[in-house]
C-alpha cells in the first residue's frame, strides 16, 4: 500500500512542450527565407521541400497565421521554420 503524502493530487504545473525557438533569417522580397543563422553559422538554403500555412484561433486579440517551410540547407540540417505572418518574426519548429 502507498502511504499518503499529504499532496492535493492534480495533474501539476502545466508548461508547454514544442515551443518554437525564435530564429533569424535572410529573405527575399516575397519574405521567402534564402539562409538562417544557426548558431553563428549562416545555412544557406538549398531548397524548399514544402510549404503550408496555419491559421487558426482568429476569434482571440492574438490570433495564429503562420507559413511555414520545409527546407533544405547547403551542407546542414534540414529546418522547419516558420515566419509569424502577425508579428513577421521567423522560428525554428522542433520535432
Amino acid at each position: 500500500m502507498v502511504e499518503n503524502s499529504g499532496k492535493t493530487a492534480g495533474p501539476g504545473p502545466i508548461r508547454a512542450l514544442n515551443l518554437p525557438d525564435p530564429l533569424t533569417v535572410e529573405e527575399d522580397r516575397l519574405q521567402r527565407p534564402l539562409a538562417v543563422l544557426v548558431g553563428r553559422r549562416w545555412l544557406k538554403i538549398a531548397a524548399v521541400e514544402d510549404v503550408w500555412e496555419l491559421a487558426d484561433e482568429w476569434w482571440r486579440n492574438t490570433p495564429i497565421s503562420r507559413r511555414y517551410y520545409r527546407v533544405a540547407t547547403e551542407n546542414g540540417p534540414g529546418i522547419t521554420l516558420f515566419r509569424d505572418l502577425v508579428t513577421g518574426r521567423w522560428y525554428r519548429q522542433r520535432a
